[in-house]
């Protein structure tokens, strides 16, 4: 009967951590698109000064959680988000308004896509 019990246990706590996770990514990837799309608004105005400043701030969040998502998400995953960023960056750096769009649209998407594979559902379960 202890064995029984102690599998229940751990099968809730994976269950905790799972949504735990769950939360924590995707208000990571929540944030992180907030920024991003701000900055493509402020490109969108010709305010190039802040879209790079919102956009470097989007970078850092990323980067600060490095040691988590390092864990918990897909290494192709991490690379291709972090490439994305450099080509937004470079669209935005170079003033090229419809590229940065279009590049912008590629982070929030990956980001969504991020989110959607973290979270909790029943064709993730079974």
């Amino acid at each position: 009967m202890k064995k029984e019990l102690f599998a229940a246990a751990l099968l809730l706590l994976i269950l905790g951590l799972s949504l735990l996770n769950t939360g924590v990514i995707g208000g990571l990837c929540d944030e992180i698109t907030a920024l991003v799309e701000d900055s493509a608004s402020a490109a969108n105005r010709g305010d190039w000064e802040g879209s790079q400043a919102l956009l470097e701030e989007a970078m850092a969040l990323w980067k600060a959680r490095e040691g988590y998502t390092g864990i918990v998400l897909r290494h192709t995953d991490i690379e291709t988000l972090t490439d994305d960023f450099y080509e937004l960056t470079e669209h935005i750096y170079t003033r090229d308004g419809p590229a940065a769009t279009a590049a912008a649209a590629l982070v929030r998407e990956h980001l969504n896509s991020i989110k959607r594979m973290e979270s909790l559902n029943f064709s993730s379960v079974f």
